[in-house]
């Protein structure tokens, strides 16, 4: 039954509710990456006619949005002057070693194919890009591949640690993206020479990270289809195939891991790391949401489950399978080849 009273409004209303105006926060939190606010006050704190003045809006307007943004602990407003939380200042300034703001702005990319996440349930198929996402296409990869290499800065060292990175000789990392992991993996075994591969557009963007790192010299780069061409090289003590396997559909997938299997040495270790959905297929929330970007940005794409994951590896004759979790919603199966 409805109450009437608003005060008596339960924790379950308020959970749906908060549920349905979810995509609000993101518009604010959009809006502030963009207008740059937590990078204008990392320096000191301002008033809101300074802070105006610099990101070149409308003071009143402005000052709602801020307001806002104290409201979500991520200002503080002390004496009518602005600051950052420790938390944006940690996570939203421009330059500092954790920025998520290439990550947030991805997000904000994919607010219209969200849009039709009705339609694409309706019909049962995924999407295939449209005319207007395709003429901004190369704006929206640049975008992308930063997003992917902030997510991988924070993660790569837990990685290391749980595949033991330091007892691989030679790696292969498909689908590298900005090769974030190859630096982070280099860095850390200074006797790893590693192979990347991804498709030719994104390897400009990653051919740029790694000019710039000192670890380049054990560093390959290669363009590559991945479906139709070979993989370059063989006999890899680590394939690591990280955020692609979710691209494709499931007999695509299959092609893959058998290349992927028929590269690697023995013995050697396959590693996917991926958003997986748990056994029961509802979980984790990440993966489950992830599962659904797929749904309404790709046309194949899909989130597996460990179990499909773990019997695709069984398949190709991988032993001692196991998952481990990873920060910020991902983890990792490992199978070995013996």
């Amino acid at each position: 039954m409805i109450k009437n009273n608003p005060a008596s409004m339960g924790v379950e209303e308020e959970y749906i509710l908060n549920l349905a105006l979810g995509y609000q926060i993101s518009q604010v939190l959009f809006a502030a990456v963009n207008l740059n606010i937590f990078t204008i006050l990392d320096s000191r704190a301002k008033s809101i006619s300074e802070i105006a003045k610099e990101v070149e809006s409308d003071e009143g307007s402005l000052k709602r949005l801020t307001n806002t943004l104290v409201a979500l602990n991520l200002l503080e407003k002390k004496n009518g002057m602005y600051l950052n939380a420790e938390i944006a200042s940690q996570y939203l300034v421009k330059g500092k070693k954790h920025y998520l703001g290439n990550t947030i702005h991805h997000c904000s990319n994919l607010w219209d194919f969200w849009g039709g996440l009705e339609r694409q349930v309706n019909s049962g198929r995924g999407r295939d890009p449209d005319g207007e996402y395709l003429k901004n296409f190369s704006h929206r990869l640049k975008d992308y591949l930063a997003a992917m290499n902030d997510f991988a800065a924070l993660k790569a060292e837990a990685i290391a640690n749980a595949i033991s990175i330091n007892e691989c000789k030679k790696m292969l990392d498909l689908g590298c993206g900005p090769g974030t992991y190859a630096i982070a993996f280099t860095a850390q075994n200074p006797e790893l020479y590693c192979t990347i591969v991804d498709l030719e557009p994104n390897l400009v963007y990653t051919r740029r990270l790694i000019t710039r790192s000192r670890y380049r010299k054990r560093i390959s780069i290669a363009a590559c289809q991945i479906l139709e061409d070979e993989l370059p090289g063989s006999g890899y003590d680590l394939i690591f195939i990280s955020n692609l396997i979710h691209i494709y559909g499931e007999t695509d997938v299959k092609k893959i891991m058998r290349k992927a299997w028929s590269a690697a040495a023995t013995p050697g270790k396959i590693i996917i790391h991926d958003y997986i959905l748990n056994k029961s297929e509802y979980g984790p929330l990440y993966a489950s949401l992830f599962d659904l970007t797929m749904l309404v940005g790709t046309p194949h794409g899909k989130c597996y489950t460990i179990l499909e994951i773990k019997d695709l590896l069984k398949s190709l004759g991988a032993k001692n399978i196991r998952q481990k979790s990873v920060s910020l919603g991902s983890s990792l199966v490992i199978g070995e080849k013996r």
